[in-house]
């Protein structure tokens, strides 16, 4: 006769808990969502749904393989790996990858578009210029260097 007979159940695992983060967060618009206004955020986005509208985020804004956009998109950083048709402001940089399809016009220093990205419209690359005027202007000769002998230009024309 056993008194201290005991029986083992079987232990659960506890969830873990997730460290809170001090980084900004990231919010997933889902597969079966489709939102049709204006989508503001401080926040990175995920976008595996459809969006129709406007969409200004301050950090970085994923179209996802599944993501379907019909909307002005303002964001730091615009990656697309989706559908996408209106047109994209990247503060920093905007990209197409493989899978990637934009029918609208880019606006961003930086551009990229991978060998099998769809891109149709025009691209304006701002920044580039205000960085390099310094230069350009520390590089111009003197114009009145071609008087006095100095290295003139061999290309420039000469009026008589």
């Amino acid at each position: 006769m056993s008194v201290f007979n005991q029986k083992k159940f079987p232990e659960t695992p506890l969830p873990a808990t997730p460290a809170p983060s001090t980084a900004s967060q990231s919010s997933l618009i889902g597969n079966t969502l489709l939102i049709k206004g204006e989508v503001f955020s401080e926040d990175e986005i995920l976008i595996e749904g459809r969006i129709q509208g406007k969409i200004n985020v301050k950090n970085r804004v994923i179209i996802g393989v599944n993501g379907n956009v019909e909307a002005e998109v303002e964001a730091r950083e615009v990656i697309i790996k989706g559908k996408v048709t209106g047109n994209i402001k990247g503060a920093q940089r905007v990209e197409i990858v493989p899978s990637g399809v934009l029918h609208g016009n880019i606006n961003s220093p930086r551009v990229v578009i991978a060998d099998s990205g769809v891109f149709e419209g025009n691209i304006e690359m701002h920044g580039r210029e205000e960085k390099n005027k310094g230069r350009e202007d520390a590089a111009v000769p003197n114009s009145h260097a071609a008087d006095a002998g100095e290295h003139p230009n061999p290309y420039a024309k000469i009026k008589k």
